[in-house]
């Protein structure tokens, strides 16, 4: 599906250069800024991938606490979707490990049990400026994108709560959110307006 962004890429561009507006840093690589009505007020999720805010050696392989469609406003962006099977035995080889997380700042592992599981990749849905993709919550999948490029999401449900995967034999690396500086978002949206706006 394709979405025509006469009107949306000059609004995305206006909101990315509000400098009244709140942004956290998020560890796979982007920043993140929401929006929506009073009683949905995370409803959008406008994201600016950079690899700037990459968390070194991050467990990018998870999946949601909601559904989502999203749209690509600018950039070049992929997104890589797994099937997942589970420990069946002694023959079985895991390829990743697999653990339940809160999301979310101040969010992080819980209690929940480690699993093991093997992921296989499906194709990779590769996607420009104006195209649209939905994703249900328990679809397992990680981004891939070029720094710059912007999505926004529209987000439905939401828990608390997500799969994070990394691959056996090594540990669990955080994301974990953190309020953005001023300096991160302003050379950040530089870079995208410059880039492709």
């Amino acid at each position: 599906m394709k979405n025509d962004l006469t009107f949306l890429k000059p609004l995305v561009a206006t909101i990315m250069q509000d400098d009244r507006r709140s942004w956290t840093v998020q560890g796979f690589g982007f920043l993140r800024t929401y929006f929506g009505p009073p009683n949905a007020p995370k409803m959008y999720r406008l994201n600016l991938w950079d690899h700037h805010f990459t968390v070194p050696n991050v467990s990018t392989i998870h999946d949601h606490p909601w559904d989502f469609t999203s749209v690509i406003v600018a950039g070049e962006f992929a997104n890589q979707r797994y099937n997942m099977t589970r420990h069946a035995g002694s023959s079985f080889e895991p390829t990743h490990a697999f653990t339940t997380i809160k999301t979310g700042e101040g969010g992080g592992l819980e209690k929940s049990a480690y699993g093991a599981c093997v992921l296989e990749p499906r194709y990779e849905e590769l996607y420009e400026p104006g195209d649209v993709y939905g994703q249900r919550a328990d679809e397992i999948h990680e981004t891939k994108f070029v720094d710059g490029s912007v999505t926004l999401n529209q987000r439905t449900g939401d828990t608390e709560h997500a799969r994070v995967f990394w691959p056996w034999g090594t540990h669990w690396v955080d994301a974990m959110p953190r309020p953005a500086t001023a300096e991160e978002v302003s050379a950040a949206v530089s870079n995208s307006i410059r880039r492709y706006f």
